[in-house]
């Protein structure tokens, strides 16, 4: 029976089950993604026959560590060590704008080895070749359409490819292998390394090895190969972010089918009556019901997982950041994913079932459907309001369906324009008039040599010129605490106000933001470990922008030891003689230093990369609601028309067009979708304003509605609106009278 009453209106079975497909496929999709992104570091480190691995303490990733690679050299020479390999980290812009990690490694050294070559030769053979040899992973060399023998720019760099390799990681396979000392060259850290793998002569050793690495390095962190990947915070960054967007889909999937399950007992409503006179007990109507939400839960969450999939594999071939980390399918992945299914298919099924057990015999058989307002009387603003308060529980739960999915957008468009303007604020409130970053590069990544800056400070049209380290570190009390690193005497300087204490005045000391100082519950003399490293806190300040209030300032040439970029800084900050000449200058500075791009403060968050990705997410997001909510939407107007058959057979007998009859149905969608988008923009001012209740840097982030935004969200939710009503409104357009009039 369950089977037959779902396949009683295949239409809206079809689309609740998509609506659930969508959201078990983003559990499986981003789920894989952030496990393949965990499984890489791990492969990564376990393919190296390395026993330990070496990183600095702290560091929110192995891709932001760096040390010197001296003390590479002093590991060496321990008790019980057999061998020890730097490796570098890099992230550069190919030629066709798609990101691609690369890994610097010794030619001879042990750890390049499990970069299995398929084509061409390897690094160490590639000495006698002219010019500087790189290796290509199997997916990377399929992205960038290169084969063995072609030119390869990394960082404006020019390589040729020497072979071609494969590990099985999709994250190893999707980056790229140089020699480490022309790593070293391009990213500007001459004898620095992002981590060392330490192969021992007998795993016994190890336990002595990880003692005596942290008597004398204390501001570093050897874990074994298989614990590696635990270290890095930016996977459970990745993780969170992943499951919050399949929550918000899975969310709106469960309203869907609520819905669904209201529509189907609504209309069987006499069914049901009959059913309970021939002596079906409540339970048994209850059992009924949820068996049907079950089942429809369960259809969506095996269709999912293979969209999923599907979804995983068109991943892995894009250039997107997602791509790069290849994937891994865990039978807990999917075992959650059906677990998260069931559990909506027993709520999203519950009140649909309470609701049909508790209707007495005798009501249920009286039951019609339809009808008008339960007031009797005529609702303000016409036909179509009236028509949707008819069914004010399913009209609800498609509003609630639309908001929830215009709130996301509200929310994430809010933090992301918070962002951005914090940022700006930021450089308007220290004077800065242009920015300068790496051209080509992650942010994160982004190294200047400090005689770009003396260049720069050199022309006429330029006061003065601040080199800037930035960058994150875990504390005890914080677990993202934001390092500035300034020079003391530079002019952004000038406006942090110092409340206690005194400014930058020497070596190893520290500004503590007034709300970091109360976080972390430290004062002026008190000492802050940054990196394991100990800096006497010296003054707290405040400016009066919390993303500054809640972090810490240090000096630039400490700023430069602790992110192991000497001499380099991540951006530059110029102040201008003329600020209106500062359009002209950026064309100039641009053409002299092809390696920058260089902007104006009002345009900062087109420089940064961190912001194009939140842009990508916020369409991503924008596509997936308009696609749920006009499913959404689908379903409400169908089951509408289905239900009103006859009444729309009678207006159609009275003289009604078929136009008539379209735009009847296409404005209530429309109204709904207006009125979701409305609701939508109140539930995502609240979603933003619960970062305030946060502790750390995102609390740090004011969201900024603007006027733009919401319109944005209204015009998705009217689309959404708009092409979940254009088939309804054809189909009642192609009833005919006498037809409609006969309908039961």
């Amino acid at each position: 029976m369950i089977l037959r009453n779902l396949w009683r209106r295949k239409g809206r079975t079809v689309l609740t089950v998509l609506g659930i497909a969508i959201g078990t496929a983003a559990i499986v999709a981003l789920g894989a993604v952030a496990g393949g992104m965990r499984a890489g570091f791990t492969t990564m480190t376990r393919g190296s026959q390395a026993d330990l691995v070496l990183t600095q303490a702290d560091a929110l990733s192995a891709m932001l560590s760096s040390f010197d690679q001296e003390v590479a050299d002093e590991i060496r020479t321990w008790r019980g060590v057999s061998a020890v390999e730097g490796v570098l980290l890099g992230n550069t812009l190919t030629e066709d704008g798609a990101y691609l990690f690369f890994f610097g490694h010794d030619p001879h050294g042990f750890a390049v080895r499990h970069y299995r070559v398929t084509e061409g030769i390897s690094l160490s053979e590639a000495e006698a070749v002219r010019g500087s040899p790189i290796l290509l992973g199997r997916r990377a060399a399929v992205n960038a359409d290169k084969g063995v023998g072609d030119a390869f720019h990394v960082s404006g760099t020019a390589f040729r490819v020497v072979g071609i390799y494969e590990t099985g990681d999709g994250f190893e396979d999707s980056a790229a292998v140089i020699p480490l000392q022309d790593a070293q060259t391009i990213t500007l850290q001459p004898r620095h390394i992002s981590m060392a793998y330490v192969k021992l002569k007998d795993p016994s050793y190890a336990a002595d090895v990880r003692r005596q690495a942290g008597r004398r390095y204390p501001d570093l962190s050897l874990s074994t190969t298989s614990g590696f990947a635990e270290q890095e915070q930016i996977i459970e960054i990745l993780e969170i972010g992943a499951m919050g967007i399949a929550g918000l889909a899975v969310v709106i999937g469960g309203v869907g089918m609520t819905n669904t399950l209201f529509m189907s007992v609504f209309e069987r409503t006499r069914e049901i009556g009959l059913l309970r006179s021939l002596g079906w007990r409540r339970r048994r109507v209850l059992a009924l019901i949820l068996g049907e939400s079950l089942t429809l839960a369960l259809a969506g969450g095996f269709l999912g997982m293979a969209v999923g999939v599907g979804a995983v594999f068109a991943i892995n071939r894009s250039s997107s950041m997602l791509g790069l980390f290849g994937s891994q399918f865990t039978p807990q992945l999917f075992l959650r994913a059906l677990g998260t299914v069931t559990v909506l298919g027993i709520v999203g099924g519950a009140y649909p079932a309470w609701w049909a057990s508790r209707r007495l015999p005798v009501e249920a058989l009286r039951y019609h459907g339809g009808g008008g307002s339960r007031s009797g009387r005529a609702m303000p603003g016409g036909m179509a309001v009236r028509n949707l308060a008819r069914r004010g529980t399913r009209s609800g739960l498609t509003l609630l369906g639309i908001g929830i999915s215009i709130a996301a957008i509200v929310a994430l468009g809010a933090v992301a324009q918070g962002m951005s303007d914090l940022m700006t604020g930021m450089f308007r409130a220290s004077q800065t008039d242009l920015f300068a970053i790496e051209a080509g590069v992650d942010a994160d990544f982004s190294a200047i040599d400090e005689r770009v800056g003396s260049r720069i400070a050199a022309r006429p049209d330029v006061e003065a010129v601040a080199g800037t380290i930035m960058t994150a570190v875990q504390t005890e009390q914080m677990p993202m605490l934001i390092v500035f690193g300034y020079h003391p005497r530079s002019f952004p300087m000038g406006h942090f106000r110092i409340l206690e204490g005194e400014s930058l005045t020497g070596r190893h000391q520290v500004l503590v933001g007034k709300q970091a100082a109360e976080q972390m519950g430290v004062g002026v003399g008190d000492t802050v470990r940054l990196l394991r490293s100990n800096f006497h806190v010296a003054g707290i300040y405040e400016t009066g922008i919390s993303y500054e209030d809640i972090g810490v300032v240090i000096g630039l040439r400490e700023a430069q030891a602790l992110t192991g970029k000497p001499h380099q800084v991540m951006y530059y900050a110029i102040k201008l003689r003329n600020p209106e000449d500062a359009g002209m200058v950026v064309e100039q500075l641009e053409a002299a230093f092809p390696d920058l791009d260089v902007s104006l403060t009002s345009e900062i968050a087109e420089s940064m990369s961190d912001f194009q990705v939140m842009e990508e997410l916020m369409t991503q997001v924008s596509a997936l609601a308009v696609f749920i909510g006009g499913l959404g939407m689908l379903n409400t107007m169908l089951m509408s028309v289905l239900e009103r058959t006859r009444e729309i057979g009678v207006l159609r007998a009275l003289g009604w067009r078929k136009r008539q009859i379209l735009a009847m149905i296409v404005k209530e969608s429309l109204l709904l979708g207006a009125v979701g988008g409305v609701c939508g923009i109140l539930f995502g001012w609240g979603l933003g304003g619960l970062l305030g209740l946060l502790e750390g840097t995102w609390a740090s982030i004011e969201p900024a509605y603007s006027g733009a935004l919401f319109i944005q969200a209204v015009v998705v939710a009217v689309l959404a609106g708009l092409l979940g009503g254009l088939y309804p409104a054809w189909r009642a357009t192609r009833l005919r009278p006498v037809e409609a009039l006969r309908y039961e």
